[in-house]
């Protein structure tokens, strides 16, 4: 039997923590704690908002999965939402530079693997 190799695919939905402060969204290190994420469509360009209310980790899985992202752009992420996001079939990558959110999904594949 062969070895499958697998093949990274493209994200084409890619969510980005951030915070919020009031001049616009910039990327957040943290995972629950953030304002929320920036989900950007690598297809068509456009970028929405979601707010992170509970700011739990349950409630932020929650939030990434009802959005659609394929991958995601975090600083830190737990062992257990890594997992129950990989299950879902989300490319979590880690970032922990002064990237704008744009660099950071310009450069998503680049970025080192949760």
């Amino acid at each position: 039997m062969a070895d499958q190799v697998s093949t990274p695919r493209s994200a084409t939905r890619i969510a980005v923590m951030v915070l919020d402060p009031g001049t616009g969204p910039i990327p957040c290190p943290f995972f629950a704690k953030c304002d929320g994420i920036m989900v950007r469509d690598t297809d068509t360009g456009v970028r929405r908002f979601h707010r992170n209310s509970l700011r739990t980790p349950q409630s932020m899985c929650d939030l990434i999965l009802t959005t659609g992202a394929s991958g995601l752009v975090c600083g830190f992420i737990g062992a257990s939402e890594i997992r129950r996001l990989r299950a879902a079939g989300i490319d979590v990558r880690l970032s922990a530079g002064r990237r704008s959110i744009e660099e950071l999904v310009t450069c998503f594949c680049d970025l080192p693997e949760a």
